[in-house]
């Protein structure tokens, strides 16, 4: 793992303020060398160009915190005694997931998914990465399976990428701001990845529908 006080990562942590705050056009070397204190000859050798600065802080932005998030899932999973509790579990992630504070996190992924359609190489790069996180994901899941609290005839890597892909599309009701459906969406979208593991759904949902029946 990287050393947070290490050069390199200062870079690297520069570069991903300077595109959070004006996009990849922010980032200049010569403002990355004074913010990092480093020189240009160190940010070549670290990142080979400009470009491959970019591309390393938009792979960074794409990742931040999942990790994390995933090591908290297999832990709480691993302490479960019972199919109730895994679905508790997943209830939890579920609502940290769609929560209005990973809404950033959201925009930031989608934002690094829209620059990776006109780069191979980061695209290969996130690719990769994103394999590493299904399979991390995935043992979670299979170890559920084991223990007979998800559906057994999943694929449980294909199943973390489709979870990162519903959390991805939650963007979509995000564009312009909090959408007065939003808790709508969420229900949707939890109440569907608790039918494809077969957990039972949380007991609070709202089960509430706005469709408008005719008078007989």
């Amino acid at each position: 793992m990287l050393n947070k006080q290490s050069t390199q990562h200062l870079i690297l942590a520069s570069a991903i303020k300077a595109i959070d705050k004006g996009g990849e056009a922010a980032v200049q070397i010569r403002k990355i060398c004074a913010e990092s204190k480093t020189t240009a000859p160190t940010v070549y050798y670290f990142f080979g160009s400009r470009e491959g600065l970019i591309e390393a802080a938009q792979a960074a932005r794409y990742f931040v915190g999942q990790n994390a998030m995933l090591t908290a899932f297999d832990d709480a999973v691993r302490r479960c005694k019972s199919k109730s509790e895994f679905a508790s579990v997943v209830h939890d992630y579920l609502n940290q997931t769609f929560s209005q504070k990973r809404q950033h996190a959201r925009s930031v992924r989608v934002n690094v998914l829209g620059s990776a359609q006109s780069r191979k190489s980061l695209a290969k790069t996130i690719a990769g990465y994103q394999l590493i996180a299904n399979k991390v994901a995935g043992k979670t899941i299979r170890y559920a399976q084991e223990k007979r609290w998800a559906r057994s005839d999943l694929n449980p890597e294909m199943f973390a990428a489709l979870a990162i892909g519903i959390a991805n599309a939650q963007t979509i009701i995000e564009l312009d701001g909090a959408h007065p459906d939003r808790e709508d969406w969420i229900e949707i979208a939890t109440r569907s990845i608790c039918l494809v593991l077969e957990i039972p759904e949380p007991k609070n949902a709202k089960r509430k529908s706005k469709v408008k029946r005719k008078p007989k």
